[in-house]
C-alpha cells in the first residue's frame, strides 16, 4: 500500500495559512491535567461534541476576544519563520478492518517558511533527517498544519463564521472557546489540496481554546465540512497545540506549535500522523531553547 499512499499527494496550499496536542476521543475538555502522548490509534477529536465543562459566566465578548487573538496571531505569523526545531513524526496506515498495514517514525530538523507563487502566499516545510533517522513517504503528505492558528489572522477571520461558546479550561488555563465555520460566500484560503497541477479547496469547521489571560491560541481542532472526492479524501481531522517558548538570551517569549495530530480517511484507508516539536532555536541564536511545560492545576 505504500505506492498507493504515494499517489495521494496531500499537499496543502493557501493564502496565509496552510493545513495543516493531544486529545482522546472523549470530549472532557475541562480536565486540567495535560494529556500524555498516546500510542497511534484512531481517536480524532469530535469538533461537534458538546463541551460539558463550558461556563457562561463571565460573559464572553466575541469581538474583543477575536481582536486580541488576532493581534497575537500576527506575531505567530512572524514567529513561524524565525525558528528551527526538532520534529518527531509518527505514522500509521490501517485498512478498513483496522489492521495496521504500515507504520514508521523519524526525527527531523524542521524549518517553516512562507512562499509566494502566482500571487498566492503558501506555506512550505523543510525536513532534514536527523542522524540515525530516515525519510518515508508520509513525511511530506500533510504540510503546513502548524499554521492553522492563522485562521484567526485579522485578514482571515472574515472567511469564517465565528462565535464564542463560553469559558473552559485547557491545561490549567482559563480559555474562551471560539467556534468557527467556513463561510460559503467567502474564498476558501486556509486549506487546499493539489494534484497534477489542479487545486481543490477544502472547507473547514472547528473550535479553538483562546487563553483568557494572554489571548493566545492554546489548542485548535479542525475538521473538513465535506469530503474531497477528486482526491479520494473522505475526512480530515487535525488538532494543534501551541505553547510558549522562552528565549532567555533575549528575554523573549514566542508562542509556537508544540504538537499536531492529523487523521485522514483516504479511499478505504485511515492514516494517522503525529508531529511533536522540541529543541527550538532562533535563526540568529545558536542556543537551544525549551518549550514551557503546561501548567499543572
Amino acid at each position: 500500500m505504500r505506492a498507493k499512499w504515494k499517489r495521494i499527494p496531500l499537499v496543502a496550499v493557501g493564502c496565509l495559512a496552510v493545513a495543516a496536542g493531544l486529545r482522546p476521543a472523549a470530549q472532557e475538555h475541562g480536565s486540567e491535567k495535560p494529556q500524555k502522548h498516546k500510542n497511534l490509534g484512531w481517536t480524532p477529536p469530535d469538533v461537534n461534541a458538546p463541551l460539558r465543562s463550558l461556563l457562561s459566566i463571565p460573559p464572553c465578548d466575541p469581538a474583543k476576544v477575536l481582536k486580541e487573538v488576532g493581534a497575537h496571531v500576527l506575531e505567530l505569523t512572524s514567529n513561524l519563520e524565525n525558528f528551527t526545531a526538532q520534529e518527531k513524526i509518527e505514522y500509521a496506515m490501517m485498512n478498513p478492518t483496522g489492521f495496521r498495514e504500515e507504520s514508521d517514525s523519524g526525527v527531523f530538523e524542521y524549518v517553516f517558511a512562507f512562499e509566494r507563487a502566482e500571487g498566492v502566499r503558501t506555506s512550505r516545510e523543510f525536513r532534514t533527517p536527523s542522524a540515525g533517522s530516515h525519510t518515508f513517504p508520509a513525511t511530506g503528505q500533510d504540510t503546513g498544519q502548524v499554521a492553522l492558528g492563522l485562521i484567526f489572522h485579522p485578514n482571515m477571520q472574515s472567511d469564517y463564521e465565528m462565535s464564542c461558546l463560553g469559558l473552559d479550561r485547557w491545561n490549567g488555563q482559563q480559555a474562551w472557546v471560539i467556534q468557527f465555520q467556513q463561510r460559503k460566500d467567502k474564498p476558501r484560503r486556509t486549506l487546499q489540496f493539489r494534484s497534477q497541477g489542479v487545486t481543490y479547496p477544502g472547507m473547514l469547521k472547528g473550535r479553538a481554546w483562546i487563553s483568557m489571560e494572554r489571548a493566545q491560541v492554546l489548542h485548535l481542532e479542525t475538521s473538513l465540512m465535506k469530503d474531497i472526492p477528486e482526491m479520494n479524501v473522505r475526512s480530515s481531522v487535525v488538532s494543534v497545540d501551541y505553547a510558549p517558548v522562552q528565549i532567555q538570551s533575549r528575554k523573549l517569549e514566542l508562542w509556537l506549535p508544540q504538537r499536531v495530530e492529523a487523521y485522514w480517511e483516504i479511499s478505504s484507508h485511515r492514516v494517522i500522523l503525529y508531529h511533536t516539536f522540541s529543541s527550538f532555536k532562533l535563526f540568529s541564536v545558536d542556543t537551544e531553547q525549551n518549550v514551557e511545560k503546561p501548567k499543572e492545576p
